[in-house]
Order: structure tokens, then C-alpha cells, then sequence
């Protein structure tokens, strides 16, 4: 529901900016979303997945996952995503390759385009979840924006 609702916000400021995005479907499994995405979307198109961590409560932060050999777009493209969510407030977790993650391989990361995995913020450390819906809407704002500059 949360990466449901931030997406809906995204998509909204980047049409008042004249930016169409395209969405998918929010029951999808990872496998339907590939399948969906498949053959759409250039090399230039920025392909965005928004995540929320969650770990023990005390863990905190806003990371953003790139693929295990990123493309110069891809690393700038994150790191200004990342600066956008620190200047929020929420600590700095990086930007990390997809094989410094637990899972270390991710199937996000395949699809032509530029793969960028949002890690948002913790969602089960408390002090992380009131920055964010305190914010909520100019993040979706200045998110909207920085993707739009990063096109």
C-alpha cells in the first residue's frame, strides 16, 4: 500500500511536469512485471522500483540499488534520487549494486532502460515512517523532479 500510493504520487507530480509514465499492474509478481515491461522501454527510459526496508525496528535510512555493472546514467540517476531522500532528513545508506544486497542478484535489474531500485526508508523503525509521512508529498514532488532532470 505504501509503494502503491508513493508511485501514485510520482506519476502525478511527473504528468504535471509533461512527463508520461507507465505503470503496471499492482497485483504483478516480479515475473509479470518483467514480462510486462519487456520490449517497451529504451536504453534512455528510467525504470523505477520503490521498496521500503524492513529489519528490526532500529535500522534506518533511504538506500538506492543499481544494477552489478551500472551505466554512468544509472550511478548519477541514483545518487541524485538518494540526495533527494537525505535532504529529507532520512540517513544515508548509499548507493549500493544490486550484489551488495542480501539477495545479491535482482531480476529488476535486467530490463533495457535505466534500473534503479528505491529503498524509500525503513517502514517498521517509527522515526523513519513520521519523516516520511510528514513529508510524503513534497518527496513525491521532488522525486518527480529529479527523475524528470535525469531523463
Amino acid at each position: 500500500d505504501l509503494t502503491v500510493d508513493l508511485r501514485n504520487l510520482v506519476v502525478a507530480e511527473l504528468k504535471k511536469l509533461g512527463v508520461t509514465a507507465t505503470i503496471d499492474n499492482d497485483r504483478n509478481i516480479l515475473s509479470d512485471t518483467l514480462n510486462f515491461i519487456k520490449g517497451k522501454f529504451t536504453a534512455n527510459c528510467i525504470l523505477v522500483d520503490i521498496h521500503w526496508n524492513a529489519f528490526n525496528g532500529k535500522a534506518s535510512g533511504t538506500e538506492v540499488i543499481i544494477p552489478k555493472t551500472p551505466s554512468l546514467k544509472e550511478q548519477k540517476t541514483a545518487k541524485a534520487l538518494l540526495n533527494c531522500l537525505v535532504s529529507f532528513g532520512f540517513k544515508n545508506r548509499g548507493v549500493k549494486t544490486e550484489d551488495k544486497t542480501a539477495r545479491k542478484t535482482l531480476g529488476w535489474m535486467r530490463p533495457i532502460g535505466q534500473n534503479i531500485l528505491i529503498e524509500v526508508c525503513f517502514m517498521d523503525n517509527k522515526e523513519d515512517m513520521d519523516l516520511y509521512f510528514k513529508n510524503k508529498s513534497t518527496i513525491a514532488k521532488k522525486l518527480a523532479e529529479v527523475l524528470k532532470n535525469e531523463l
